[in-house]
């Protein structure tokens, strides 16, 4: 086992971990171009740089919107699914897994995170979204119970 990506299950976690991390990072600017198209800020500054002149114009783009919402909390769900995926990716690299578990583990967890934001950011309705979680959160665990299965014996 090694951390290089001479072993194919790191660099497995490399490849699909890196991408997953990128769809995350991708989510703030994807925030600000929502809010930037529908015209619904967050701070009056960023109203004001965006032709609001006046205060009073300011705090009328400074609102909510379903559709920045919607981007807002896919973000909030990246940030509290695939920061614990990394670090039990992580770990589970340090068991030595099958090769071929293992890259299965990274794929269905990134493809579960992709079509997670596109379907809640596309408005599709249930039970869409959830399962694309279901999915996601039962590959970690799935990697959980595999890592500490291997460190108990």
């Amino acid at each position: 086992m090694s951390y290089s990506l001479d072993n194919e299950v790191f660099r497995g976690l490399a490849l699909y971990g890196g991408m997953t991390i990128v769809k995350l990072a991708a989510m703030a600017p994807l925030t600000a171009f929502y809010r930037i198209t529908r015209g619904a800020f967050a701070n009056a500054e960023d109203a004001k740089s965006h032709g609001a002149d006046t205060p009073d114009k300011a705090k009328a783009l400074m609102k909510s919107n379903d559709d920045v919402e919607r981007v807002r909390r896919a973000h909030l769900n990246d940030l509290e699914n695939i920061i614990p995926f990394i670090l039990l990716a992580l770990l589970y690299v340090g068991t030595n897994p099958d090769v071929g578990t293992a890259l299965l583990h990274f794929k269905v967890f990134f493809f579960s995170r992709l079509l997670h934001t596109l379907v809640y950011v596309g408005k599709i309705r249930q039970p869409a979204r959830g399962l694309c979680w279901v999915i996601g959160y039962g590959t970690m665990m799935s990697m959980a119970y595999r890592m500490i299965m291997a460190a108990w014996v």
